[in-house]
């Protein structure tokens, strides 16, 4: 197999909130920019997105935007924004959040999407499972409620795709929620290589193995960071480079000015929390 390249992007927050002395709608739209500017540098197969492009269910503060005054963030996100993505002719898979708990009616009506899909790259399988669906339209503001692994359409799409090495992909997955069985299948099944995530807003590689046998890739964020100090997991998207006996990833964070705090600071392009892994 040739070098492939994925990008895996998650947790943009379309919203009403501005971070690190960015507006809002500027810093989405430097997202897509980094994106566009990222392929110009080394072209990628496809754009993977994790989830939480708004917030638009929300229980804190002033609720979320959708059952407060019927916006959508989600459909501007992808009608106004990723459009420009698309319009490359990159392909763009995208996956809903604990922040985006439409039904699959309305999911689909404003993606163009399902919740649940997956993506073939070269000799991997990306399986990309909705986790946030336990509540779904849901009648007063919510944070979103978790539902454990779809495992049975684990293994549908992975006899579906024999020869093809996989990915697991999701918003997050919860150690503490899931069930026995699917961390046993994924401690056993050598055919996964990692999990991918988002929704804690790290850009680290963490150690799964005592729950699931895999390591968790965190894909970080373009809104605000959960490490402290917050700098150490600045606005960026992870990278795959798939080869046909290894992988390899790497954080990218972009060049960028904050105000985090009462602290003027700059970033300037480049890799961290990086990762390769030898079969």
């Amino acid at each position: 197999m040739d070098r492939k390249r994925v990008l895996v992007a998650s947790d943009t927050h379309l919203c009403h909130i501005d971070w690190y002395g960015k507006e809002n709608k500027m810093r989405v739209k430097k997202f897509i920019e980094d994106v566009k500017k990222e392929y110009e540098k080394d072209p990628f197969e496809m754009l993977l997105l994790l989830g939480d492009y708004s917030l638009d269910h929300w229980v804190y503060d002033i609720g979320g935007s959708y059952l407060r005054e019927g916006v959508s963030n989600t459909e501007k996100f992808v009608k106004e924004y990723l459009c420009e993505i698309k319009e490359m002719g990159i392909p763009v898979y995208m996956i809903p959040g604990n922040h985006e708990q439409y039904g699959e009616e309305d999911w689909e009506k404003f993606t163009g999407g399902k919740r649940e899909t997956f993506a073939l790259c070269g000799d991997y399988l990306f399986i990309m499972q909705d986790t946030y669906s336990g509540v779904l339209d849901p009648k007063e503001h919510s944070d979103g409620t978790y539902k454990p692994a779809n495992l049975e359409k684990i293994k549908e799409l992975m006899a579906q795709y024999p020869d093809k090495k996989v990915f697991l992909c999701s918003h997050f997955y919860d150690p503490r929620l899931e069930s026995e069985e699917f961390k046993n299948f994924c401690k056993n099944e050598e055919r996964i290589i990692a999990m991918m995530c988002g929704h804690i807003h790290v850009s680290k590689v963490w150690d799964m193995t005592e729950h699931f046998g895999k390591m968790m890739l965190m894909t970080g964020n373009y809104s605000y960071s959960s490490e402290k100090p917050a700098e150490d997991s600045l606005w960026g998207f992870r990278d795959l480079i798939l080869n046909d006996n290894s992988i390899e990833s790497r954080y990218i964070t972009v060049d960028a000015d904050y105000i985090i705090g009462d602290k003027n600071l700059h970033r300037d392009y480049g890799y961290q929390d990086e990762f390769k892994l030898t079969f």
